[in-house]
């Protein structure tokens, strides 16, 4: 059995270049996944320094060990060796020169934990340009560690960083200084913490640990739920008793120990470097002058995400389609080389359109985080939250939930796997929760088929606008208010808790890598499909399987007269025209026979209050695939084929023209259109969607609770519209 590789973990402030170094050391040899039991994500890789593998795992950013949440927790379980699944052999801490006292306080803390450490003093440039000095001689010398200087972005330095890895991982571990701050009271928490043959040193470290994460996460109705700092650390239930009760006592203690290490992280900074001479005004703050101003800032916001939603809503379209004719062509391959029967329906309509469906998203995910990447190494997307927290603050949100949910009127999915950004549990999981309720791009097929074919939509409102354009504005209108209410309704019951000050830095603009970007693009297009790809493949074929069983269904009377008066015809034209009409009438047939079908009949009931039937009720389970589906589906059933899209102006007469037999009165008006649309605004049509929340939040709960809550919210919305409607004289 081969020894187990070394582990190399990188740790450092959000912006310090530390993923940007990840990435020059393990270069394609990478991977990402998840944490055991947490959401947040681990990427890890594989670098050789000299002949020695070793496996570098890189660490979410953090400006300190402290934990608000159990996510902000991995840093020091990994680091200390508590992590399981991990065992660092060395640390390597990335810190930012041109920002040294800060960079200081998280090495500190790290370093008191014991072990291998060595420092990256990185963006060495950047602190040159500002007129910083830093001698890693004298830093090196002060914490008796490697102090090496470096510029990641440019490879600068690697060469000496990768050899003082190498000679440090075949040095023992030292045992490093006593914390900042020692007080008799922290010697009654470091009795109660756990030894694990750990020294005195580090207990010390652990005891400071402890007191400061409960201090900052000192909101007690975490404790026990997942986003508790210490879930799963029950060994560690003694010790929060005993930092409570230090902390009842001395209310001041966790303060003074924040500050003991930043006048330490200070003058350490100090010694180490000099300023060469004041320095005016550099280019980022100019950039920030016109960015952050009162009026130019949101005005350059709204233009930047103009060109984001631009990119996913209509950029991606040509590639999407250019997706679904790769998979179309290599369905009707399979059609045409395959005989005909159960087996070549399950390859062709379940899992080739099933894998159809997986990657006819990649191309709005890989666009959206291209240019999240191009913004977070320009150093704009930091400015966004910042400017957007004040607002989002109102309903109880955090800045940097704006991209998500921005990102929600092109795609629900590219925009929840944005979440990610997001550091509070809970804000994530109420920006999960309520971006679906933003209006996406996949709506729109089902509100052009319902404005052109049951409303004057070239009437003018008002001389100005026409019918068609304010009834799309009033739909991306109310779901604007929909999300935004719903957010401060789950901030204030299910998820309750005091909305997180925004804390982050607006780091200098740099001039964003191609390379890199591109990198984290392919990341995130392989996490969807590994991740969310099974569950929304196995969601198609059995969607498939619903709507294409039985398939000798009895045809009617009328459909086999029609195909014995087709055999009669001697015209070829004129034959295949009508074999075309017969086939799209047959497999409107089968389709109302199907299982879906009569599921279709079931729930009749339940949404003839909305004013539909069970041709509706079909449409509404095939739409579960995709919202847009509903089009084809209505297609199918009226004989129309399933080819139709909300631009068939056979599909619109057929709605148009449709009684009801018992009533004589037509089944589709405007009213019945404006509850079909209400409707589908509001409820989870969407497995795609589902299957994305259940990877994200690693929990069947909230995907379910979300379809749930949106199924009831459309349901009490559209019989609201119509039956208020009709109350009003309106049918």
């Amino acid at each position: 059995m081969s020894e187990r590789a070394p582990v190399v973990v990188l740790a450092g402030n959000p912006n310090s270049g530390k993923t940007t170094l990840f990435n020059a050391l393990t270069g394609l040899r990478q991977r990402v996944g998840n944490y055991a039991g947490v959401t947040v994500e681990k990427k890890w890789g594989h670098a050789k320094l000299g002949e020695l593998e070793v496996t570098v795992v890189d660490l979410p950013g953090a400006y300190s060990l402290v934990s608000r949440s159990r996510d902000e927790a991995i840093a020091f379980s990994v680091l200390s060796g508590h992590a399981e699944e991990l065992l660092p052999d060395l640390t390597l801490l990335v810190l930012d020169a041109s920002n040294l006292d800060r960079n200081l306080y998280l090495a500190l803390q790290v370093m008191e934990l014991g072990g291998r450490v060595v420092i990256a003093l990185n963006m060495m440039d950047l602190a040159g340009t500002m007129g910083i000095e830093v001698n890693a001689k004298r830093l090196s010398e002060q914490l008796e560690v490697p102090v090496v200087p470096i510029v990641a972005a440019k490879r600068e330095g690697l060469g000496a960083l990768e050899a003082a890895l190498l000679a440090t991982l075949g040095e023992a571990p030292k045992a490093r200084s006593q914390p900042v701050l020692t007080v008799p009271a922290l010697h009654r928490l470091e009795a109660a913490m756990p030894t694990n043959g750990a020294d005195a040193s580090r207990r010390q470290a652990e005891a400071t640990w402890m007191l400061a994460t409960i201090a900052a996460a000192s909101d007690a109705e975490t404790e026990g739920t997942h986003e508790d700092p210490l879930d799963g650390r029950p060994e560690l239930n003694e010790a929060r008793a005993v930092a409570r009760t230090l902390l009842s006592e001395q209310p001041q203690l966790a303060s003074e120990l924040i500050t003991a290490r930043y006048e330490r992280a200070t003058e350490l900074a100090a010694l180490a470097s000099t300023q060469r001479s004041a320095q005016g005004p550099d280019w980022t703050e100019r950039i920030d002058r016109v960015l952050l101003h009162g009026v130019g800032g949101p005005v350059a916001l709204l233009l930047v995400t103009a060109l984001v939603f631009q990119s996913i809503f209509a950029w991606a379209e040509p590639l999407m389609d250019l997706v679904e004719a790769i998979f179309g062509g290599l369905g009707d391959g399979l059609r045409s080389i395959l005989p005909a029967g159960v087996l070549a329906d399950l390859l062709v309509e379940g899992v080739v359109a099933g894998v159809g469906s997986v990657l006819v998203f990649l191309p709005q995910i890989g666009i959206l985080f291209f240019f999240l990447a191009l913004l977070e190494d320009f150093g704009y997307l930091a400015r966004a939250a910042y400017m957007m927290d004040r607002l989002m603050a109102k309903v109880g949100l955090h800045g940097k939930a704006f991209v998500p949910l921005i990102s929600g009127f092109a795609c629900a999915i590219p925009a929840i796997m944005a979440t990610r950004s997001i550091e509070s549990t809970r804000d994530r999981l109420v920006t999960i929760l309520v971006t679906p309720l933003m209006s996406c791009s996949a709506r729109l097929p089902v509100y052009a088929l319902i404005i052109s074919a049951l409303f004057t939509s070239e009437a003018r409102v008002l001389g100005v606008l026409s019918v068609g354009a304010v009834l799309l504005l009033t739909m991306y209108l109310l779901s604007i208010l929909f999300a935004v209410g719903f957010a401060a309704l789950f901030k204030r019951t299910l998820l309750k808790g005091p909305t997180p000050p925004l804390v982050l830095e607006l780091p200098p603009y740099r001039v964003p890598r191609l390379g890199s970007a591109f990198r984290r693009m392919f990341e995130r297009c392989v996490v969807f499909v590994r991740d969310a790809g099974t569950v929304i493949l196995a969601c198609s074929i059995i969607l498939w399987a619903l709507l294409s069983y039985p398939q000798h269904a009895a045809l009617s009377p009328e459909v086999e007269a029609r195909r014995v008066e087709i055999a009669f015809i001697t015209d070829p034209e004129q034959r295949t025209e009508a074999e075309s009409e017969l086939q799209a009438v047959m497999d409107g047939e089968r389709l109302r026979q199907s299982y879906g079908g009569r599921l279709g009949h079931l729930i009749e009931p339940v949404i003839e209050p909305l004013g539909y039937d069970w041709k509706i009720g079909i449409g509404l389970i095939a739409s579960f695939a995709a919202r847009e589906v509903l089009v084809s589906t209505l297609g199918l059933v009226y004989g129309i084929g399933k080819d139709a899209d909300e631009e068939s102006t056979s599909l619109r007469d057929a709605l148009r023209g449709e009684v009801d037999p018992r009533t004589g009165k037509k089944v589709y008006t405007p009213l019945v259109g404006l509850s079909i649309m209400i409707f589908f605004l509001l409820a989870c049509q969407c497995m795609s969607t589902l299957a994305v929340v259940r990877r994200e939040t690693r929990s069947w709960r909230w995907p379910a609770f979300m379809f749930g809550y949106m199924t009831v919210l459309a349901w009490v919305g559209a019989f609201v519209v119509y039956q208020g409607g009709r109350l009003l004289g309106f049918e």
